[in-house]
């Protein structure tokens, strides 16, 4: 039984780690996908992931490190304005790269803040980090939107369904 268990940790790995430049882009490498990523030395980054992350991270730390300090209702509050402004991304607003890239820097501000709220909340840290991983999953949900956007532009492409075929999600970019 353990055996089994390891061959399948190694095979799941096996496919995370084949999944190359997938894992930082996760978006086909065609020109219709080109303003969803950044271009660094080759490589393509995640507008989304490589804006927001670094910004939620930053404002962490700085609270960490004592440099933000406010009520508990306050991160909650600039975490959920902040991070509504996601929404956007499901409009044709956000198709112009500027407008998309300040998307993702008010939805880092929002992750940041509210992370920031969920592990100020005055109740044992087993039950924040579980209230943590909770809201991590319902806010999930509503990539759903954006995933619906995706697929309305794969749609009208000659590889949609297809994606076996698709040259916009072969690892070379």
């Amino acid at each position: 039984m353990t055996s089994l268990l390891w061959k399948e940790i190694k095979e799941a790995l096996r496919l995370f780690f084949s999944a190359g430049e997938y894992l930082l882009s996760h978006h086909p490498s065609c020109e219709t996908f080109d303003d969803d990523v950044y271009h660094v030395r080759g490589r393509r980054l995640c507008i989304g992931c490589f804006t927001s992350y670094p910004i939620a991270i930053f404002i962490v730390c700085l609270w960490l490190f004592g440099f933000i300090s406010m009520p508990i209702r306050d991160y909650f509050i600039l975490g959920f304005f902040s991070g509504m402004v996601q929404f956007a991304s499901a409009s044709r607003l956000s198709d112009k790269r500027p407008v998309k890239i300040a998307i993702k820097v008010f939805l880092g501000l929002g992750m940041g803040f509210f992370t920031i709220g969920v592990f100020s909340i005055p109740i044992h840290i087993i039950l924040r980090i579980l209230l943590f991983f909770i809201l991590v999953q319902v806010t999930g949900l509503f990539s759903f939107f954006r995933m619906k956007k995706f697929e309305s532009i794969c749609r009208d492409c000659e590889y949609y369904g297809s994606w076996e075929k698709c040259p916009g999600f072969k690892d070379d970019p």
